[in-house]
């Protein structure tokens, strides 16, 4: 099963791309440097809003970012799931599409 990379190891690299400090990042897109700096060590999480500043400043499509969040929460929580549940859920899947057969008369 393949690993994503959270977002903020891609934040990180387009900022040291650029040469700025996160001091001047954080004023970019007015925010603290604190929230800057968790962002980049994966302790808080693309949102919906900072999708938006970063397509902005970066000029990316919208989504771009929440995209990478959603992919990166998608691929830890299916990771650490037992997929027996979901395996047993599709398994009775097949046997409730036989009874809606009988629905219809």
């Amino acid at each position: 099963m393949s690993t994503k990379i959270h977002p903020g190891t891609y934040l990180k690299e387009e900022i040291t791309r650029r040469w700025w400090t996160q001091k001047q990042f954080a004023e970019f897109i007015g925010k603290k440097v604190s929230e800057v700096n968790e962002l980049l060590k994966w302790k808080r999480n693309i949102t919906v809003q900072r999708d938006i500043i970063l397509s902005a400043l970066f000029d990316d499509p919208e989504k771009k970012w929440i995209n990478l969040q959603i992919e990166y929460e998608y691929d830890t929580v299916k990771q650490s799931m037992n997929l027996d549940k979901v395996n047993s859920i599709k398994s009775h899947k097949q046997i409730i599409k036989k009874h809606e057969i009988f629905e219809d008369f």
